[in-house]
């Protein structure tokens, strides 16, 4: 299985809303989704939809970072998702954004040895 990479801001944005819908109600979403879109309207950010298998995320780079949000998926795919980021960001210091009580994507993140944005609520 390969990693797909696209910079289509149509499937972007339906990554982004996906994981916002499957989450609506859950602590910390308004202020997640504030975050990410705060970064993405940044003048020099660009965003890019990563997948492998069954997960995906988005990475959104800006000035010299990047961010990671929106993963989603089963954890052996997601972390094949993080390791590509990280290597389409060489030299970048590359942050995971987690929600609270996300378990699992905190867990991924620190696995991958990535600076984690725990949000707490």
């Amino acid at each position: 299985m390969t990693h797909e990479v696209t910079e289509n801001k149509a499937l972007v944005a339906r990554c982004v809303s996906t994981y916002r819908t499957n989450r609506v109600g859950q602590r910390g979403i308004d202020t997640y989704a504030w975050i990410v879109d705060l970064i993405g309207s940044q003048p020099d950010s660009r965003s890019m939809l990563v997948t492998h298998g069954a997960a995906s995320g988005v990475v959104t780079a800006v000035s010299g970072s990047a961010v990671l949000h929106s993963l989603d998926g089963p954890a052996p795919d997601a972390a094949l998702v993080i390791d590509h980021v990280r290597s389409l960001h060489p030299g970048a210091i590359v942050r995971g954004l987690a929600l609270p009580g996300d378990r699992q994507t905190k867990n991924l993140f620190e696995e991958a040895r990535m600076p984690a944005q725990l949000l707490l609520h």
